[in-house]
């Protein structure tokens, strides 16, 4: 595809209003900026200026690498894996996850950042940077001092759920587009035919969603098994939707009411626990009778003030990663819910 075509179909693919509203709540939960640009590195979505770095994304005067008319994501990242990554004179990070159409051609790339990765550089260091390359060093700080430490583990999460977003969201644009044309071309698609053809699809959308929150979670917290189940707001009772290191047969149809079981009771009082063997919070100690798990978490999964569904871990194993990442776990959750 000519790179005319590929700009023009990432403008179509990418609808700016539902994308910016998107990276908004994105950007809220993760405290971090992020904005997309097209193949060629012209901005689509811009990086939002007053938080999170933005100064240094859009004030050349601060001398940022990425601060410019266009990015050249070949020359300024590398490539690790499935993302691209550049190191800044600031000693921060920032990520580019590729934005592709069905047969792996590039249309544009969502950037994350910056970010500092694991701890900050120390005030005379920073200073000595400013100096070195001729800006405000105290505005140089006041941008600095917005912008989030992350773990690598935890970006790491953060670019497959959002890759896995962007996928998503993708699809559904080309399918929406392949619909209207069809309805163009045909003239005999009912309004009903589209809005369940678009109800299917969104289906299979969260799906992927969940799958991908739960192999994240899982790689975090080095834990064995875990499992997502969702509400159904007709029958009050959960669904498991996604599992991983549970025997399928038994799972397969499971249903738990709201507020029985561990996973009802944290559903319905929108509460998070920590289970560590047989002890665990008073309201769920009837449940635990399971010895041989070390460490636990049942966790609500919220969209917007309504629970819609349960993250569920456990390991056997002494060395636990759970419970020390249960921010992490929550940020990651409310990020699926943004998207949703």
């Amino acid at each position: 595809m000519k790179p005319e075509e590929l700009k023009k179909l990432a403008r179509e693919v990418i609808d700016k209003e539902k994308w910016w509203d998107m990276l908004s709540h994105f950007i809220d939960v993760l405290r971090v900026n992020i904005f997309v640009i097209d193949a060629e590195g012209r901005t689509i979505l811009p990086p939002e200026r007053g938080r999170y770095g933005g100064r240094l994304l859009t004030d050349q005067s601060l001398k940022f690498d990425l601060a410019d008319d266009s990015i050249n994501v070949d020359k300024q990242f590398d490539q690790y894996g499935a993302f691209f990554e550049s190191y800044n004179r600031y000693g921060l990070n920032s990520f580019a996850i590729p934005i592709k159409i069905e047969d792996d051609q590039i249309i544009a790339y969502m950037v994350m950042g910056p970010v500092i990765l694991n701890k900050r550089l120390s005030a005379s260091e920073y200073e000595e940077i400013a100096e070195g390359y001729g800006c405000d060093k105290r505005e140089l700080f006041n941008e600095l001092g917005g912008i989030r430490v992350v773990s690598n583990i935890m970006v790491n999460s953060i670019l497959d759920l959002l890759s896995e977003i962007i996928r998503d969201n993708v699809e559904l644009s080309l399918r929406k587009r392949e619909l209207n044309k069809m309805k163009s071309d045909m003239g005999v698609l009912s309004e009903e035919f589209s809005e369940t053809a678009q109800e299917i699809y969104s289906a299979v959308y969260l799906d992927g969603l969940l799958a991908t929150l739960l192999d994240v979670a899982l790689k975090m917290t080095n834990a064995e098994c875990g499992s997502i189940m969702v509400k159904d707001p007709d029958e009050e009772e959960l669904t498991i939707k996604a599992s991983r290191g549970l025997d399928p047969q038994k799972v397969h149809g499971v249903k738990v009411k709201m507020g029985e079981g561990v996973a009802g009771v944290a559903a319905q009082e929108n509460a998070a626990f920590v289970i560590h063997g047989t002890e665990g919070d008073n309201r769920i100690k009837q449940f635990l009778k399971r010895p041989e798990i070390k460490e636990a978490l049942v966790m609500p999964l919220q969209d917007k003030d309504r629970v819609f569904g349960v993250l569920s871990l456990h390991t056997k194993r002494e060395e636990g990663k759970i419970e020390g990442n249960l921010n992490n776990l929550q940020y990651l959750s409310k990020l699926l819910s943004s998207a949703l």
